[in-house]
């Protein structure tokens, strides 16, 4: 009788065995995205990062915070590890707030990159995806100055506005931009910060105008910030008068047909999101003792843990005398763009 019971044990063992694998290699993946506020530049990420969860099948979970705070970003992302997440794409509103969450999630088997364009350089996220903060404000920098340059301006105030400060990304871009600008003869003042807040960045915006009479300048660096300088300059009566430069939006296009905004930078944040999702799904897929091959495979692109994409576009109105820069890949307008890069456009709209 015992042999025969430890028989029928082992012949539930063998038949359970394959179904319980195969339940869990069936299982839909779900892999989470927590970007850093919730605004159209966002978008742009969360549409690239669902169109790759679209084409390899797994479940997109994303998660816009409302304002540039660390506290519900982090836990949202421990929320999401104790509901047994795949893995988890993060933008850090502060590259050490979320330390801690990070190498927990790593820890317990949970894949985490940084991006897009954020890291969190101390913690143990497998790699950061997106671009160099550094480069980008001096690629910012070059675009002012050549376009102040046309315009006929060789000095000046330019006046830096942003929604905060906290992130590694935020510190590298200022400095970047200031090294570039201040040296070309202009002077920079310290960044006007709006917390996130669009209409406070238009009421800021509107005061910098009213303060700084010898005002050549602006840098709209969070993508609300645009618009909200061109319409600044627009109530002002200042269109020509200051060279505003921003980064791509729908809202921003008008100031730019208009004049009022006379350049911009595409951060290519679509491919990049796209990229991020698809390494997740592959180490989700692969498992912690896979991670390794995963990752070399992307090996070419990520010196030192890190992926940093082609550079970033310069996008005006209309055709320009302008040279490309170092940190620029290309050159084009609006509506050269918009050809290029239907899908993002149709989220631009």
């Amino acid at each position: 009788m015992k042999r025969a019971f430890l028989i029928l044990i082992a012949v539930v063992l063998l038949v359970c065995i394959p179904i319980t694998v195969a339940t869990a290699q069936a299982r839909q993946l779900r892999i989470g995205y927590i970007t850093r506020l919730s605004v159209p530049w966002w978008i742009v990420c969360e549409k690239g990062f669902t169109d790759a969860a679209a084409k390899l099948g797994f479940k997109p979970v994303i998660y816009h915070p409302p304002q540039l705070t660390v506290e519900d970003q982090v836990r949202v992302l421990e929320s999401w590890v104790a509901a047994g997440i795949d893995g988890v794409l993060i933008g850090p509103n502060d590259p050490a707030a979320p330390i801690n969450a990070i190498n927990s999630a790593i820890d317990a088997g949970v894949p985490v990159i940084t991006g897009y364009g954020v890291d969190s350089p101390d913690s143990k996220r497998l790699l950061f995806e997106g671009y160099d903060g550094t480069a980008l404000g001096v690629a910012f920098g070059k675009g002012i100055v050549a376009t102040l340059k046309l315009a006929g301006k060789s000095s000046g105030t330019i006046t830096y506005h942003t929604g905060g400060m906290q992130s590694t990304e935020d510190v590298a871009s200022f400095d970047g931009f200031k090294g570039v600008v201040e040296p070309a003869g202009y002077t920079v003042v310290e960044p006007v910060l709006d917390g996130g807040d669009p209409a406070k960045a238009l009421a800021s915006a509107s005061e910098v105008i009213a303060l700084y009479p010898d005002l050549v300048g602006m840098l709209g660096y969070y993508d609300y910030t645009g618009p909200a300088l061109g319409k600044a300059v627009t109530d002002a009566g200042k269109i020509g008068q200051i060279v505003v430069i921003a980064g791509l939006i729908g809202q921003v296009v008008p100031y730019m047909r208009s004049g009022a905004v006379s350049g911009v930078i595409d951060y290519v944040q679509y491919d990049g999101s796209y990229r991020a999702a698809e390494m997740l799904y592959k180490l989700a897929k692969a498992g912690k003792a896979g991670w390794t091959k995963v990752l070399q495979s992307y090996k070419k692109d990520y010196p030192a843990n890190k992926l940093e994409l082609q550079g970033f576009g310069w996008v005006t109105a209309t055709k320009m005398n302008m040279q490309k820069w170092p940190e620029i890949s290309w050159i084009m307008t609006l509506d050269d763009h918009q050809k290029k890069y239907p899908i993002v456009w149709a989220l631009l709209k």
